[in-house]
């Protein structure tokens, strides 16, 4: 079906992607008015439905460039009607309906150039997904590692009762977890359950999958990381732990105040909201196209880079200088 968004100079198609165990996965596909330049692919958050990038999405496609959004099995669009007894997984996510949607992308648009965006887990499935080498480059938003022992200490206490009490008791009573929970939308038993065990490992997935740190290594393409002071859900600790995998990446860190931006929050979820169309969208559509046509990218213009870590010679000690910015939410 073909809806036209003409607020925005852009159209968008419900479609679907099949992956190659069968499984259906709802997508949409967004247009620009013209020929496309390049394609983007968004990669989702976990427990975040694709209909939170619906307005990214068509700014991106309204400057020239299509873009793919989806759901992971068992969230949004690609849901069975009851998850209880439902089996999916997050390295089911990463290396087969992330696959889905690249398959889709390259039948549909052959040779044209692929820009990836990442949201928070949708920027960690780079050391799950062979496929995310034949992109350009990347824009991640809020990629983090999710061992909780990245956290400051009193977090660290509630998300280590979180990971290996609460999550496998609610599974068990419910068959899934709860969107309720505060997570955002309901989760499926094994998504859940294997989540926790990620965030209990310090190498978070790299524990369970020992070939991610190598893909991780490989991915050397243009990368652009977007974290935020006042994003808990990704500490600076954590994002370090992440940045720290990418050692073949051209790799731009932009680290986000919001005082430099009105002051309103922007945590974890701000990014995509229409108020940073002039500013972080803006520049976000430059680079995409910058990467995929092989230019040099132009410096990010809302962040600066991240702050030097004075604490770094002593070993063993958990505290980062960013940590201390009274500015945090």
């Amino acid at each position: 079906m073909q809806i036209d968004s003409s607020d925005s100079g852009a159209t968008s198609e419900a479609i679907q992607l099949v992956a190659a165990d069968r499984t259906a996965l709802g997508g949409t596909l967004f247009r620009p008015r013209g020929e496309a330049e390049a394609t983007v692919i968004i990669h989702g958050a976990t427990a975040t439905p694709q209909s939170y990038y619906r307005r990214f999405a068509e700014h991106l496609a309204a400057s020239g460039v299509a873009v793919l959004t989806y759901d992971y099995r068992g969230v949004g669009r690609s849901r069975p009607d009851a998850l209880r007894g439902y089996r999916a997984t997050m390295t089911e996510w990463g290396k087969v309906d992330a696959a889905a949607a690249h398959a889709y992308v390259r039948a549909r648009f052959g040779d044209k150039p692929v820009v990836l965006v990442g949201h928070s887990f949708g920027g960690q499935l780079v050391g799950l997904l062979d496929d995310a080498r034949d992109a350009r480059g990347a824009v991640l938003v809020g990629t983090q590692l999710g061992y909780y022992g990245n956290w400051p200490l009193m977090s660290r206490l509630k998300l280590g009762l979180i990971w290996r009490a609460v999550v496998p008791s609610c599974t068990a009573l419910w068959g899934y977890l709860p969107g309720k929970m505060g997570i955002g939308e309901d989760l499926p038993r094994g998504v859940a359950e294997e989540w926790a065990r990620w965030c209990s490992d310090p190498d978070y997935l790299m524990g369970e999958h020992a070939d991610a740190r190598d893909r991780f290594a490989r991915f050397s393409r243009p990368v652009r990381l977007y974290s935020f002071t006042d994003d808990d859900y990704a500490p600076e600790r954590a994002v370090r732990h992440f940045v720290g995998c990418l050692q073949g990446a051209d790799l731009e860190r932009v680290v986000v105040r919001p005082r430099e931006h009105g002051g309103k929050p922007i945590g974890h979820f701000g990014f995509f909201r229409p108020r940073f169309s002039d500013t972080l969208w803006s520049e976000t559509v430059q680079y995409v196209k910058d990467v995929a046509s092989g230019r040099v990218p132009r410096p990010a213009a809302s962040g600066r880079p991240p702050r030097v870590d004075a604490w770094k010679p002593f070993a063993g000690i958990s505290i980062d200088a960013t940590d201390l910015d009274l500015g945090r939410g």
